[in-house]
C-alpha cells in the first residue's frame, strides 16, 4: 500500500472515530498531564534541595514502585464491580492532588512521601479506559488503543510548553498549585459529555463472579506469548522512564538551557509521537503486531544512540523526534497484540496485570539511569537505555504471533 493511499486511511479512519473514544482519550490525557510537569520541575526542586541524581531519580522510583501495590487490586474491581464509568470519574479526581502536596512539602522525606501516591489516578485509570475500548470496538482494537495512547502524547506535548513559559515567572512550587486547574476542567468535560453516554452492553453487564475472575487469571498466566510481551512492555517502559527524568536535567543543568527552551525540546517527543501512534495501530490491525513492533524498537534504539552522539545540533533534534515516533508509537501496538490473547472476561485485570509489570521494570530505571549517571556521566545513562530497547527488540522476535480469538461478547457498532 502507497504511503498516499495509509494516510488517505488514517484520515478516513480519524473522521469515522465516535465521541466517546474521543472523550476517554481526553480524560487519559490528564492523567499524563501532571508526570509530564513534574518531569520539567524536577531540575528545579534538584537545585533548591542540592539533590544528587541517584535522589532525583528515587523520586521517580518510589512513584512507581508503590503504584505497584494500587495496580493490582485497580484491574480487580474493575472486573469485579463493572462501573468503568464511575472509576474513571474517581481516577481523574485521584490524579493531580497528590502533586499539589509535594507542592507544599519543604523537605525531601515528605516529597518522596507523597510521590508514592502521584500514580494513583493514573493506574486506576488504565484497567477501566482500555479493558472498555478493547471490549466497544474489537475490530479496530490497534486503531482504538492508539487514539487513547494520543491523550498523554498531547498532555506530554502542551505541558512541557506551558510550565516552561510559567516557569520564567513562577516558583517551581508555584506551578505545581496552578497544574490542579486543567484537571478540574477535563472533569468537568468528562461529567458532562461522556458519563451519561457511557452506556453500552459492556457498562450495563454484572461485575464477574470470584470463580469466574480466577479461570481467567490462570488462563492469562498459562500463555508464554503474554508473559513475554509483558517483559517487553516493561523494557520498552524502562526507557521512557529513564528519558523523561534525565532529558529535562541534562538540558537544564548540563547545557544551561532556559526552562522555556528545555520544555520545548520534551514536547518535539511527544508531537512526534503524537503522530507515530495512529499509524502504528491503525497498520498493526492490518499487517500484523509483531512486524509493526519490531521495527518500532529498533528504530528507537537507533534514534536513541544518535540522540547520545550528536548533543545538541541539528541531528539532536532531528533524533529526539525519530525517538518520539517510535518510542510511543510502538506502545498501543503491545497493549492490543495482548488484548488479542488474554481472555475477555478479565480485561480489566489484564491491564492491571500489564501495567504493573511494566511498573516493576521502569521503577528501577530512573534510579539506575541516575547511579549510571553519577558514575560515568548522564550521557551513559541514555546509551544504556538504547540497550535496554535492543534487547527487547530480540525478545519480540522469539514470540510467536497467534491468531486473534473472536470477540465474547456482542458489542455496538464502534
Amino acid at each position: 500500500m502507497s504511503l498516499k493511499q495509509n494516510i488517505v486511511n488514517q484520515v478516513r479512519e480519524l473522521r469515522q472515530t465516535d465521541s466517546i473514544l474521543w472523550m476517554i482519550a481526553l480524560g487519559h490525557t490528564f492523567t499524563h498531564w501532571c508526570p509530564a510537569t513534574f518531569y520539567l520541575l524536577l531540575p528545579f526542586l534538584v537545585k533548591e534541595m542540592g539533590l544528587t541524581y541517584a535522589q532525583a531519580g528515587f523520586l521517580v522510583t518510589i512513584r512507581a514502585a508503590a503504584n505497584l501495590l494500587i495496580n493490582i487490586p485497580a484491574g480487580m474491581l474493575v472486573d469485579l464491580i463493572g462501573k468503568k464509568a464511575l472509576l474513571m470519574a474517581l481516577a481523574l479526581v485521584a490524579t493531580g492532588v497528590p502533586y499539589f502536596l509535594v507542592g507544599v512539602s519543604q523537605n525531601y522525606f515528605w516529597i518522596a512521601l507523597f510521590m508514592a501516591f502521584v500514580g494513583v489516578g493514573n493506574y486506576l485509570w488504565h484497567p477501566a479506559a482500555i479493558s472498555t475500548l478493547s471490549e466497544r470496538y474489537p475490530d479496530k482494537r490497534g486503531f482504538a488503543i492508539a487514539i487513547h495512547a494520543m491523550g498523554p502524547n498531547v498532555g506530554e506535548s502542551l505541558a512541557p510548553l506551558l510550565v516552561g513559559i510559567l516557569l520564567l515567572y513562577l516558583s517551581w512550587r508555584s506551578v505545581l498549585f496552578i497544574n490542579l486547574i486543567p484537571g478540574i476542567v477535563i472533569a468537568f468535560i468528562l461529567w458532562k459529555f461522556l458519563f451519561g453516554k457511557l452506556d453500552s452492553v459492556t457498562q450495563r453487564k454484572k461485575g464477574l463472579s470470584a470463580k469466574e475472575y480466577f479461570s481467567g487469571m490462570k488462563k492469562l498466566a498459562q500463555n508464554p506469548s503474554i508473559l513475554l510481551l509483558v517483559l517487553v512492555a516493561g523494557m520498552r517502559s524502562m526507557t521512557q522512564q529513564g528519558l523523561h527524568t534525565f532529558i529535562p536535567i541534562y538540558l537544564t543543568n548540563d547545557l544551561g538551557l532556559s526552562s522555556a527552551v528545555a520544555g520545548l525540546y520534551p514536547s518535539v517527543i511527544q508531537t512526534a509521537g503524537l503522530i507515530g501512534t495512529p499509524i502504528a495501530g491503525s497498520m498493526s490491525d492490518r499487517s500484523g503486531r509483531k512486524r509493526v513492533l519490531s521495527a518500532g524498537l529498533f528504530s528507537t534504539s537507533i534514534a536513541l544512540i544518535v540522540l547520545a552522539y550528536f548533543r545538541l545540533n541539528w541531528l539532536f533534534i532531528s533524533g529526539l523526534a525519530m525517538l518520539g515516533f517510535f518510542l510511543y508509537a510502538v506502545r498501543p501496538v503491545i497493549w492490543a497484540w495482548v488484548l488479542d490473547l488474554s481472555p475477555k472476561e478479565v480485561g480489566g485485570s489484564t491491564v492491571s496485570f500489564f501495567s504493573g509489570a511494566q511498573s516493576l521494570l521502569s521503577s528501577v530505571s530512573p534510579w539506575l539511569c541516575g547511579m549510571i549517571a553519577d558514575r560515568w556521566g548522564i550521557l551513559s545513562a541514555f546509551y544504556f537505555l538504547a540497550g535496554t530497547v535492543f534487547v527487547a527488540n530480540l525478545i519480540v522476535l522469539a514470540i510467536r504471533e497467534e491468531a486473534k480469538e473472536s470477540p465474547v461478547l456482542v458489542q455496538e457498532p464502534a
